[in-house]
């Protein structure tokens, strides 16, 4: 006997996708119009279970307006035959559990963070399948919600665990658990909610699936989203497939400047790199009616001084259509460095010879000690700087990473370099 389970994660009903140009609906392309596939693909593809791993709403305030969204949806895969299983996450603990009271055709696991286990029964009314599952009890829990637990011990019932976690994150507030945690546990198959980014984290004894969100709700959230098909069959291993949901895709797209000579060039450049991305993942678009675009520049060129200017207004005046796909831009991060010959500016005993000389140690990473301290001592000041100068782009949630650090260093040298030089050529 095989058993068929459609799985969604954090949808976030409630919240709005960022970054979205004028003119896009955005609720076509957000939270509610993923969960509506998601019914959809629940009936059309007849499976057994329909299961949400949490997150279901964005706030504990959005009773009413998820009600709206899920109820219909709820009635429809009941209607339809599908049972509906789900565990509630760190913005849903209350919320989902008053939803599941007014719809009682939704069996809520593990109320109160107390481990709970329930049954999917078969054609013939008899256990077909077992479910465990675990739902926070508030906005945070710091401990591990399978300390002390066990799961029933494995007998021929297919057992799949529902669990809201945050997997290999020691100290997080929301429910940290080891991948040896759920490996220990006798079940076939963990499907997880909080990380919003799909993975599989293992694919056999037990399956590890975080299905992700189902619409990705900012540009951060890039690639294909959607639900996962979890097939179970005796003597068999887990099997999992995507089905893309999204509505909307979020790219990251490289646009290489190596060979943007002049102003006249950045511009097709910007086109080639776009049509190269739909050219990659064109494919696999499925259901996708936009796809925003987050572009970083790259590369060497001799007009990068006047990028930003060149890019200020990409975002506004550049949309196209690829496959008969609309693309649009999101932002534009500048990665890209000047067509300037460091070693021969290094050798001069100018101020501009001394900063290509630390350049050269940036981008070499060498003398180590020499490096290292560098690193030290630039975030210290990017700390004090705060979101000040140079430092603008550096997002509040970024942490600073040796790494972070020395690209923060880096795109500050140069362009200081790119300063000195340009008064040096300017008129004495």
């Amino acid at each position: 006997m095989t058993i068929r389970v459609l799985c969604i994660g954090d949808i976030h009903v409630g919240r709005t996708p960022r970054g979205l140009p004028e003119g896009l609906d955005a609720r076509a392309l957000g939270p509610a119009a993923a969960w509506e596939a998601f019914v959809r693909t629940a009936i059309e593809k007849h499976v057994d279970a329909a299961v949400l791993t949490g997150d279901v709403v964005d706030e504990d305030n959005r009773f009413f307006q998820a009600y709206s969204v899920l109820q219909s949806g709820l009635a429809r895969l009941v209607e339809a035959g599908n049972a509906v299983f789900a565990v509630a996450g760190n913005h849903d603990a209350d919320v989902l559990a008053n939803l599941a009271d007014q719809m009682p055709q939704v069996r809520l696991l593990g109320r109160g963070g107390q481990w709970e286990e329930a049954f999917l029964p078969g054609p013939d009314g008899a256990r077909a399948a077992r479910f465990i599952g675990w739902s926070f009890p508030g906005r945070s829990v710091p401990n591990n919600p399978l300390t002390g637990y066990c799961a029933p011990k494995r007998d021929s019932l297919p057992t799949i665990g529902l669990l809201h976690c945050d997997v290999n994150a020691a100290g997080s507030p929301y429910g940290p658990v080891t991948l040896a945690d759920l490996k220990a546990q006798p079940v076939d198959a963990w499907l997880l909610g909080h990380i919003h980014k799909p993975a599989v984290l293992a694919d056999t004894g037990p399956l590890i699936l975080y299905p992700g969100s189902p619409q990705g709700l900012d540009p951060g959230e890039a690639g294909p989203h959607g639900a996962w098909l979890v097939c179970l069959e005796t003597g068999q291993p887990p099997r999992a497939e995507m089905i893309p949901l999204a509505a909307l895709r979020w790219e990251a797209i490289e646009v290489p400047l190596d060979d943007v000579a002049g102003e006249a060039d950045f511009g097709p450049a910007v086109l080639a790199a776009m049509r190269a991305g739909h050219e990659r993942i064109g494919p696999g678009l499925g259901p996708v009616r936009s796809v925003g675009c987050r572009l970083r520049l790259t590369g060497r060129t001799p007009i990068h001084a006047r990028l930003a200017g060149l890019a200020e207004n990409l975002p506004e005046e550049l949309s196209t259509t690829f496959g008969g796909v609309p693309y649009f831009i999101e932002t534009v991060l500048d990665d890209s460095r000047p067509a300037l010959p460091l070693a021969p500016i290094a050798a001069s005993g100018d101020p501009a010879g001394l900063l290509a000389r630390r350049l050269v140690m940036l981008e070499e990473r060498a003398p180590a000690g020499e490096y290292e301290e560098w690193i030290r001592q630039g975030r210290r000041a990017i700390e004090r700087a705060g979101n000040e100068g140079a430092f603008v782009g550096l997002d509040a949630d970024s942490q600073l990473t040796d790494e972070r650090v020395r690209d923060l260093l880096t795109r500050a040298a140069w362009a200081m370099l790119e300063a000195l030089l340009a008064q040096k050529e300017g008129p004495a």
